[in-house]
């Protein structure tokens, strides 16, 4: 089987490639935090449905915060 990689695809312009890796890892810190920030929401819907009963919305949720001990009862 044929692996295909990323460079097959997408090939930086010569002279580029120091603007490119800024362009990156610009991309990746933001896509780092949002993952961060959407595992709260997630964690704190999640901890309302099974440790209070209670079903929220993202929404709603955005709104709360859980103390450490509660994000870590979080199971997932």
């Amino acid at each position: 089987m044929n692996k295909s990689c990323m460079q097959d695809f997408y090939r930086c312009v010569e002279g580029y490639e120091g603007r490119a890796d800024a362009l990156a890892e610009k991309c990746c810190k933001k896509l780092v935090n949002d993952l961060h920030y959407e595992a709260r929401i997630q964690a704190v819907v999640y901890f309302y449905d099974t440790e209070l009963g209670e079903k929220i919305t993202k929404s709603q949720a955005r709104t709360k915060s859980l103390t450490k001990e509660q994000y870590m009862r979080v199971k997932t």
